[in-house]
């Protein structure tokens, strides 16, 4: 019993020691902050977050006012959308004063044009010819509909005898 007891125990020892060397070896991942709210705290007392409204435009809401600017369609700015912004920013300086270096040098612009228009294949030629013919089509019987129908004019009709016709002096 006692060799049975020993080995169990040496089973658990090992299962526990290498959890722990497992542990240990995998690297520890930096905290991300990307989902995180901007709040902007004032040292006196207070605070601001800095949300989005609903015309999604950036807007400072008081901290004891979130509740109802949540119910109101608001959404809080995260940290990962400043950064991106930040980072898009960034890059628009780099070209702008790459740009501005190489204008100032006096190099020419290199324009590149890009033809936007594609040559359509038969198959959407042939598509669009019997689309055309088809309203063609219709805007010629709808033509003629209208010419057989019976055209309506308004008459004015002044009646001095309203012994035939009684129903004409309703109104006199």
């Amino acid at each position: 019993m006692s060799i049975g007891r020993f080995f169990w125990c040496l089973l658990l020892i090992s299962g526990v020691a290498l959890a722990q060397s497992a542990e240990s070896t995998q690297p520890s991942q930096p905290p991300s902050y990307a989902n995180y709210s901007i709040m902007l705290v004032n040292p006196t007392g207070g605070g601001v977050v800095l949300m989005h409204n609903p015309q999604n435009a950036l807007e400072y809401v008081d901290v004891s006012k979130t509740k109802e600017a949540f119910s109101a369609g608001y959404v809080p700015a995260r940290a990962g959308e400043i950064a991106d912004l930040i980072t898009a920013l960034k890059e628009e300086i780099a070209r702008l004063t790459a740009e501005n270096t190489r204008l100032q040098n006096g190099q020419p612009t290199q324009i590149v044009v890009v033809p936007t228009t594609q040559v359509p294949s038969q198959a959407e030629i042939e598509a669009r010819e019997r689309a055309l013919k088809r309203q063609q089509l219709i805007n010629a019987w709808m033509t003629l509909q209208n010419m057989n129908r019976p055209q309506t004019q308004n008459l004015n009709v002044n009646v001095t005898d309203c012994t035939r016709f009684p129903a004409l002096c309703a109104g006199k």
